[in-house]
């Protein structure tokens, strides 16, 4: 009996899905960066907050792409990702804790939160996705 391989359907190219998670990765280190260099006085927080909704566009274009992927190993790719989450997750709150603990209110403290989020929602996807789009699936 010979064994025959599954057709790859992977993705080997430049793919758009990881240019959308570094380019919000950039983006939310951009917007971190103006009110890290600010403080402790007060930061000019429309920078921050353009650099956050380019950030928030790119992640749903992510989400967007990846959803309408075919063949996609999606099993593979929650597989990571959920355990990712789990580490990013842990990250993320000692974060949240070290930016609230540190006396940041107002409106530096909810674009750092929404910062943080978008890290945690995009780090996974970008471990899943690298994984996942070297599987071999059945076409």
């Amino acid at each position: 009996m010979v064994n025959t391989p599954q057709p790859y359907a992977g993705d080997t190219k430049r793919s758009p899905v990881i240019a959308c998670i570094v380019g919000t990765i950039i983006s939310c280190i951009l917007a971190a960066g103006i009110i890290i260099a600010h403080i402790p006085g007060p930061a000019p927080m429309w920078g921050s907050i353009m650099w956050v909704c380019i950030a928030a566009v790119l992640t749903i274009a992510t989400i967007v792409l990846i959803l309408r992927k075919r063949p996609f190993a999606r099993n593979t790719f929650f597989t990571v990702a959920k355990w990712v989450f789990l580490y990013i997750l842990v990250l993320t709150g000692m974060g949240e804790y070290v930016i609230a603990f540190d006396g940041t209110r107002g409106e530096p403290l909810v674009v750092m939160t929404i910062i943080l989020l978008l890290f945690l929602v995009n780090i996974p996807m970008l471990w899943g996705f690298s994984v996942a789009r070297h599987e071999r699936t059945p076409g």
